[in-house]
């Protein structure tokens, strides 16, 4: 009996499961057996035939140029291969004198009828594979221009079957969210960030612990804000966004260097909060003799140290200098509040329209400029996406001011923080102190030890309303109705 492969395939994990693999061995074994030849190895592969790169099919081919065995037996055209180029590497195995036998479709491969028959085969069999090709990316993009992903969902949300939107994760979900909230605080580095939420429980695919690589993906993909990116082109999506397009634009400012993101070694309470008022570079602390001193690093700069503890008792009494006396509470906010229900909300609403109708026009005319030829089809991605993001952090924005729910809440925590800034500081822990400083300064710079206080502009304009009844404040300044991602979190005891 002549000593023969058996060649099977099948494209997909799903069709293994079914009876297809079992009934080409079946053919193949009585084909054999009808024509004398003898199985001596079996070769079954789960690859689409369309592609070249099958690595069982490769590893068969030299093993069969190396005479380990006289035939080659595949039951059906098909089943060998659906594109030209594995197709001429069997014919010339048949010229070397290796025959090759189809059992299903009973062809003589060495005879001129027979070889016309099976190229006429796998050329139909190629142009089924392009089509179906072409007919499931109609399907895709049918998909996807409703608003629905059609491929794995990341982590944090639920795949949850064909055509059906993606949705949050009840576990992973809120953990991404926390994953994207401590990123932007700046405090992290992607491998710490990576550590950081493997112990907190966040895993990646399939349950496997969660690896940098998730992370770089994660914190770049627009899906959390509602977006889909595929092949190049960003497209809007139906599913409930995880964040914010504005928290997201904060992560690329950090991604891309315009914000401090770096895990620091000693973790000082001041860390880049000092600034030198000689050159303006950040002071770094380092322990010398028990103390911590604050000291700036560049060359040739003549300005001196500040110890830790002495820099923490001016801090002290610049803020209970800065902060609004008690007794003004209940008149700043009735103010305010009449002030949000007037002109103040009306005029945020108005410029944020302005800026929308703007980043609009801008959209619009980038088709232009593409067909002009004045930027390329990159160019114009690009742009085209960046103005996508400005668009929905405006809208996210206004939307937040036309439903003002929650303004009198923000006032009184703004209150709040501007009529005790020295007794929060004073009990926080080390984290909520710099987040106070961070919300309620701008600047905090030091002059051969004498410290400079710059207030944030919401402390200015309530330290100017209640001087003046007649200082109407500036939203800007205030910053009440808008989106706060980028701002660290206090927590008020």
């Amino acid at each position: 009996m002549k000593p023969c492969f058996g060649y099977i395939r099948v494209s997909t994990k799903e069709q293994e499961d079914g009876a297809s693999l079992t009934a080409q061995k079946d053919a193949i074994t009585g084909f054999a057996s009808q024509n004398g030849l003898e199985i001596i190895q079996w070769f079954e592969e789960l690859e689409t035939a369309s592609k070249t790169g099958r690595p069982l099919f490769n590893k068969m081919l030299q093993q069969l140029r190396r005479s380990a065995a006289e035939g080659l037996v595949i039951h059906r055209i098909d089943r060998s291969t659906r594109n030209f180029s594995d197709w001429a590497r069997l014919d010339e195995l048949s010229r070397a004198g290796i025959k090759v036998y189809f059992a299903a479709d009973s062809l003589d491969f060495d005879s001129r009828g027979g070889r016309l028959m099976a190229d006429i085969q796998m050329v139909l069999a190629a142009d089924y594979s392009r089509n179906l090709s072409l007919e499931v990316k109609k399907g895709l993009y049918g998909r996807i221009k409703h608003g629905s992903y059609p491929f794995q969902a990341p982590i944090g949300y639920i795949n949850n079957g064909k055509g059906a939107l993606k949705t949050i994760d009840p576990i992973k979900g809120p953990l991404v969210k926390l994953a994207f909230d401590l990123y932007c605080s700046g405090e992290y580095s992607i491998s710490s960030l990576t550590d950081e939420m493997a112990r907190r429980g966040l895993t990646g695919f399939y349950g496997q612990p969660v690896v940098r690589r998730n992370m770089e993906t994660m914190l770049r993909n627009p899906f959390y804000i509602g977006k889909m990116f595929v092949c190049g082109t960003l497209y809007d999506a139906a599913h409930e966004p995880l964040i914010s397009a504005q928290q997201f634009h904060q992560v690329s400012l950090v991604k891309a260097g315009r914000a401090q993101k770096r895990e620091t070694k000693h973790k000082r309470k001041y860390r880049r909060l000092l600034t030198c008022a000689e050159c303006g570079k950040t002071m770094t602390g380092e322990c010398q003799k028990n103390h911590i001193y604050y000291r700036c690093h560049t060359k040739g700069c003549a300005n001196g140290t500040i110890r830790e503890d002495r820099l923490e008792e001016r801090l002290l009494s610049r803020l209970k200098r800065l902060q609004i006396c008690p007794t003004h509470h209940d008149a700043l906010k009735l103010r305010l509040l009449s002030w949000l229900s007037g002109s103040g909300s009306s005029d945020m609403a108005a410029s944020l329209r302005l800026r929308i109708s703007d980043a609009i026009t801008r959209k619009d005319r980038l088709t232009d400029l593409l067909i002009n030829g004045t930027i390329s089809q990159e160019d114009f991605e690009v742009r085209k996406q960046n103005t996508e993001f400005e668009l929905q952090r405006l809208r996210e924005e206004l939307k937040q001011i036309e439903n003002q729910q929650k303004s009198e809440a923000d006032l009184d925590d703004l209150l709040r923080l501007a009529c005790n800034l020295h007794t929060l500081f004073t009990c926080g822990a080390p984290e909520e102190q710099r987040a106070l400083l961070k919300n309620c300064t701008t600047n905090l710079s030091v002059r051969q030890g004498r410290l400079t206080v710059t207030p944030a502009p919401m402390i200015k304009e309530l330290q100017k309303m209640t001087k003046n009844d007649d200082h109407q404040p500036s939203s800007d300044a205030l910053g009440i109705a808008k989106s706060s991602e980028s701002r660290p979190v206090l927590h008020l005891p």
